[in-house]
């Protein structure tokens, strides 16, 4: 399942943990690296304490502010141990990052995966996009750039213009019927051979009785706002409609409930989504605003009962044909 988080990750992971509260805290100068396209909103309303995105067309459940911002960064840290690097080793075999490529990351958020990775392959191009104004002032290093978009538009960006598209995590929003647009756009700006990298989330599956009951309500909250649940289960077949050949896919578990440290990331991960999605949950799990936290400290301990509580993460590649249809 991957080895424990290294010391070297660790300290990364805590310095971009402080650099987004800084960064937090200044104004994008008109000198930095970013640009806005017409169609986005970086607009923010409050609700319940918690800053969320404003974009109207957007069903996005998780806020957009400093503690969300931490979680993401602990989440890419603790994924990129379970998956054993940034990217699928198959990424290599069609497309040479090391000489360089141009790489979308969509939905960037704190832009941790985009930074980890422009560091790792300096002659490569990357720009990423998000539809909420939470990038960094002063962008190091030099190969990233970053647009405020939204990827419910058209994206701002020519056919066949990226060799690699990065989009994960969009369980939570994205509608049942805007994944295959969404890719399908994705399918237009890349080139020819290019790659599309997706990495999804299961429901909480097994555990006790309370952990199933609060994943059920999570899950139910999905179909209500007419949302996928089973996603990491359909991006396969999703792909192949939008009209990629879909070359490597692979699911592996976490268990939240272990001790070892990449399994205890994970448990303060899920902790976190079902605190940050409070204004979406109270209501469902029958509890007051002055109650949730006791509600989430007993399902952190439920989660740590037999029996054992399993929480899946799938890494899809397509790859857009040479002869595109």
């Amino acid at each position: 399942m991957g080895s424990s988080l290294s010391q070297h990750e660790k300290k990364r992971r805590k310095s971009l943990l402080n650099q987004n509260r800084k960064q937090q805290e200044e104004t994008v100068s008109s000198s930095s690296t970013l640009t806005r396209s017409p169609l986005a909103s970086s607009d923010s309303v409050v609700v319940d304490g918690r800053t969320y995105h404003g974009e109207a067309s957007s069903v996005y459940w998780l806020p957009n502010d400093d503690e969300e911002l931490d979680r993401l960064v602990g989440q890419h840290f603790a994924m990129k141990t379970l998956f054993g690097g940034n990217i699928p080793k198959e990424v290599h075999k069609h497309v040479d990052m090391e000489k360089g490529i141009k790489i979308l990351d969509l939905g960037c958020g704190p832009r941790t995966w985009i930074m980890d990775m422009a560091t790792e392959y300096p002659n490569s191009e990357f720009t990423g996009i998000d539809m909420s104004d939470v990038f960094p002032n002063n962008i190091r290093p030099a190969n990233v750039t970053f647009q405020i978009a939204n990827v419910l538009e058209p994206l701002p960006f020519e056919d066949d213009t990226f060799d690699f598209v990065n989009f994960s995590l969009f369980i939570l929003a994205l509608k049942k019927d805007q994944w295959i647009p969404v890719m399908k756009e994705v399918k237009r700006i890349l080139k020819p051979g290019g790659l599309y990298h997706s990495r999804e989330a299961s429901m909480l599956l097994k555990g006790n009785s309370f952990v199933q009951w609060a994943g059920q309500v999570f899950t139910e909250r999905l179909i209500e706002r007419e949302q996928e649940p089973c996603i990491i289960d359909k991006v396969k077949e999703l792909m192949k409609v939008a009209g990629f050949d879909v070359i490597y896919y692979k699911k592996l578990p976490t268990y939240p409930g272990r001790s070892d440290r990449l399994n205890r990331e994970f448990l303060w991960d899920v902790k976190h989504v079902f605190k940050n999605c409070q204004p979406f949950l109270k209501e469902h799990v029958k509890v007051k605003d002055e109650e949730y936290d006791d509600f989430l400290d007993r399902f952190v301990q439920e989660c740590q009962k037999k029996p054992e509580l399993e929480w899946d993460f799938a890494s899809t590649l397509g790859r857009k044909p040479v002869q595109s249809i």
